[in-house]
């Protein structure tokens, strides 16, 4: 007791107390280690408003954008000084300026990416045809040596990510869009686009592509995204708007499913709260990447407030979960609900 304040009971004990509380809270945080970031709030990508009518194809201007600050102004379209290295463990490393990749055999592939960010219902998602390089046939060139297994990509806007070696099979190094250039909000001059994989792994505005022996922490994971980043199943209802009066009893309800490259076995569609399922008609995927549209004619037998769900199976016997969960941090979770109104 410091001489000459006088400390009252009450106030020695909860400073007693205190003191207890630190001595065990104390090696409890050690033990623990260094607190994780909290989700972040910046992955919020952006659309255009959606309409009923979804096309196959979506067009580059309605398509979702997502990225850290916008194009690099150090990419001008256009721009003649742009180079792709290839480095790290290989034997052989590669520079490829804009005019000797467009060199190099290409293919076009119809692919739909999607958000990782995107939520139940959402149209963060979008199908595409791009054209590129794969990007085994550079790998092949620059010769991984024998303990590699990690792909690094390093876009001009300072964002990274990484794929496992493995996954490169599949991958194409893409310059066209649509038939055109990529736009600078989607990654001109080159982007990443690998199948089966949420957006946060297709890096744009490309500039290195680093092989490495170890793993690698990529910046939506540092502040604890997936690694993985596999996207999973989902449906969603298009054709009809929560809260919508019909006019008539007998209607045609669409949408889509998505299960990134794993493919859509069935479609199941409740009328009435989902007491029952019917399954409902499959459209053939563009490709094996691609959404895939469903859709089911129905006649609501009378009157009244409805509550429509979707829910869908991949081609493994995966099924879609009514379990909801936020995107954050493996992409949403939750079987898309709306209601209608019958007059």
């Amino acid at each position: 007791m410091i001489p000459g304040v006088a400390v009252t009971r009450s106030q020695f004990l909860r400073r007693l107390l205190t003191l207890a509380l630190s001595i065990i809270i104390y090696p409890v945080r050690l033990l623990a280690g260094p607190s994780s970031p909290a989700a972040p709030s910046e992955m919020t990508p952006s659309w255009a408003p959606p309409g009923k009518h979804t096309p196959a194809i979506t067009p580059t201007e309605k398509f979702y954008i997502e990225d850290l600050s916008g194009p690099p102004k150090s990419l001008k379209m256009g721009a003649t000084d742009w180079q792709l290295q290839i480095t790290g463990s290989i034997h052989q490393p590669l520079t490829l300026n804009s005019h000797q990749l467009l060199e190099r055999p290409s293919v076009q592939r119809i692919i739909t990416l999607s958000c990782i960010g995107n939520p139940v219902g959402g149209h963060a998602i979008g199908t595409a045809v791009w054209q590129g390089v794969p990007l085994r046939l550079l790998l092949q060139e620059a010769d991984p040596k024998f303990f590699a297994k990690t792909i690094i990509l390093k876009g001009a806007d300072g964002y990274h990510d990484s794929i496992p070696l493995h996954q490169s099979k599949n991958a194409l190094l893409v310059y066209r869009m649509n038939g055109e250039p990529l736009t600078r909000q989607h990654g001109y001059p080159l982007r990443l686009m690998v199948p089966g994989l949420y957006g946060i792994k297709q890096v744009k505005w490309l500039r290195e592509i680093e092989v490495s022996e170890q793993s690698h922490v990529g910046y939506w994971q540092k502040r604890n995204w997936s690694k993985t980043a596999r996207v999973k199943i989902i449906s969603r209802i298009d054709s009809h708007r929560d809260g919508e009066w019909l006019p008539v009893r007998n209607t045609v309800i669409r949408g889509i499913a998505f299960s990134g490259d794993r493919g859509i076995q069935y479609v199941q569609v409740s009328l009435n709260g989902e007491r029952s399922w019917q399954l409902a008609h499959l459209e053939k995927p563009q490709s094996p990447w691609s959404w895939v549209f469903w859709s089911l004619p129905c006649k609501f037998p009378q009157r009244g407030r409805y509550r429509i769900a979707v829910r869908a199976a991949d081609q493994y016997s995966g099924r879609q979960t009514d379990h909801h969960r936020d995107a954050f941090p493996n992409g949403v979770s939750g079987i898309h609900r709306i209601h209608i109104n019958v007059l």
